[in-house]
Parts: C-alpha cells; structure tokens; sequence
C-alpha cells in the first residue's frame, strides 16, 4: 500500500472556485487592467501568471478593496489637482 503525501502546512488551500482574467479582474475592482497590472506588480494584489495570462482569486480581489483606504492619495499623479 502507498503512502499518500501530506500537503505541506504552508501550502495554499485548493482554489475551490473559478479563476478570474486580468479584465475581469478589472472589471470587478472597476478599475483599468494597466491598473491592476501596476498593483500587482507592486504587490498589492496577489495574481499568477498561468498560461501565460495572469489569472486572479475572487478572495484576493476582495481582501485587496478590504485593505484599501477609504480615500486615495493621488498627490504623486497629476500634482497640479487640489
């Protein structure tokens, strides 16, 4: 009989639910997908690169809104608004 593995203790839980596209991700944060590709390339949304297509989680999107704050800084883009 065959041992089966353990899954590591720090290994992700199973993704139980569909994976969203990079525009659908967008659409979800209502957001531009070149700005949901700079968050996550800062690390501020988690997202894989699956197929060559970035792919994202549903709780991932909504930790990153639950985590943002109430009101955006945009002091460092167009610093000519008041």
């Amino acid at each position: 009989m065959t041992k089966r593995k353990e899954p590591k203790a720090d290994a992700a839980p199973p993704i139980g639910e569909k994976l969203l596209t990079l525009l659908e991700a967008a659409e979800v944060l209502r957001l531009n997908p070149r700005t949901v590709r700079d968050y996550v390339q800062r690390g501020e949304i988690e997202g894989r690169i699956i197929g060559g297509r970035w792919r994202f989680r549903r709780a991932d999107l909504d930790a990153f809104f639950e985590n943002a704050p109430s009101e955006w800084d945009f002091s460092g883009k167009g610093s000519d608004r008041d």
